[in-house]
């Protein structure tokens, strides 16, 4: 027998009820928030990247979430954990994306139904900023599977502000290399998912002193944003969702700026940023899918009904938007972990060893951590030199 009243996941039910007591107290989304700012003098520890008492970074990270059998054993009631990071831009107009995440959460939870023969999402939402801004330049919440992804998307503090048009994305770049461990890396040799939704381009670098003051962070010197995207794409799927761009418009100065950090398929446009939920999944599903269809993907979003947001002419645009990234369609089943992770029901001798019991590589749990293999090493920290100085005048 398994104990699995401890297994967290999203509860529907609880969540309409927090909908319904905000409405009898006629309470925004940020109301929680601003309270905590009031009584501390900071953001929420939830989101804060930075321990206010140490200036020392903080980080986040997913775990594979196990429960114990009668015999002492650690059960794998959910699969292995798959974190998932929806990273919102706060500047300006864009900060209304936040809030409307938040009563997005059910729907996009059960969007991710079609992935959960394997996974236990986790979800984390981010917001990305300006050191311009009255909070700070990146906000980011911890990793979770259960109703905390949408408790702790309302400690999130989008300022709608913004000091200029360049946005200060790097430095939420740089926290995700740093400041973010996932299982399924180090373990499995697979990826996470993480979406930037946002209009702007960012600094094209982060210096040490930049690092130091917003994320608690050391560096050694200079690192370019193209240099953090290309490492931190060996831990996660990563795609910059444009916003505020027209589909005829895709070599604009923001989509080429993206492309030339990120890499080709990308970027991904999206005329209707009311759907980015329905983009986030469907790039989930196009990318752990390895023939992914227009129908398929259709079956996906609508989640047994239990999506009523979109129509069926919804989810063929968001079908056309995704063949942005195309190149990309089927990458986590090309990993070379994929057919092998442990799947929901698997029994582990111990709740941190990466392989259950009478798995082909179980052997290897005997080996301390940092000798175990894993097909695609995680990233390293080392920056690197920026080729050339930006002149941001020019924007």
């Amino acid at each position: 027998m398994t104990d699995t009243k401890h297994v967290a996941t999203f509860d529907t039910g609880a969540f309409k009820d927090t909908l319904a007591e905000m409405k009898s107290r006629s309470e925004d989304v940020r109301e929680e928030a601003r309270r905590i700012e009031r009584k501390t003098g900071h953001l929420h520890p939830y989101v804060d990247v930075v321990d206010r008492n140490t200036g020392q970074g903080v980080d986040r990270v997913s775990r594979n979430a196990l429960v114990k059998n009668e015999k002492g054993q650690a059960v794998l009631v959910n699969g292995v954990s798959l974190p998932i990071d929806s990273g919102f831009d706060g500047t300006g107009s864009m900060g209304i994306y936040v809030d409307k995440a938040f009563y997005a959460i059910s729907e996009f939870y059960a969007m991710l139904k079609g992935i959960r023969n394997r996974y236990n999402p986790q979800i984390s939402s981010s917001v990305y900023q300006d050191v311009c801004d009255t909070h700070y330049p990146f906000q980011k919440a911890q990793y979770e599977s259960d109703n905390g992804m949408a408790e702790q998307l309302r400690m999130l503090m989008p300022d709608r502000y913004g000091g200029d048009e360049t946005e200060d994305y790097d430095i939420g770049l740089l926290y995700q290399l740093l400041g973010t461990s996932f299982d399924i890396n180090d373990f499995y040799g697979l990826k996470g998912y993480g979406f930037i939704m946002a209009d702007q381009i960012g600094r094209g670098l982060v210096t040490p002193a930049v690092a130091s003051e917003y994320l608690g962070r050391v560096i050694q010197e200079e690192m370019t944003t193209e240099y953090i995207c290309q490492q931190l794409l060996k831990k996660m799927h990563l795609f910059y969702l444009q916003l505020k761009a027209s589909r005829s418009n895709r070599q604009g100065y923001v989509t080429q700026w993206w492309l030339e950090r990120l890499g080709a398929g990308r970027v991904v446009i999206v005329p209707n940023p009311d759907l980015l939920a329905e983009v986030q999944a469907g790039l989930v599903y196009v990318s752990e899918t390895a023939r992914p269809t227009h129908s398929g993907l259709t079956d996906f979003l609508f989640a047994g009904g239990q999506n009523k947001r979109i129509s069926q002419a919804d989810a063929s645009d968001v079908w056309e938007w995704l063949q942005d990234a195309s190149k990309h369609f089927g990458a986590q089943t090309r990993l070379p972990g994929y057919n092998s992770i442990p799947v929901p029901g698997d029994v582990f001798a111990n709740y941190r060893d990466p392989w259950p019991i009478g798995h082909p590589r179980a052997s290897e749990n005997a080996l301390p951590p940092g000798e175990r293999p894993v097909l695609t090493p995680p990233p390293t920290a080392k920056p690197s030199t920026p080729k050339k100085k930006v002149d941001w005048g020019k924007f």
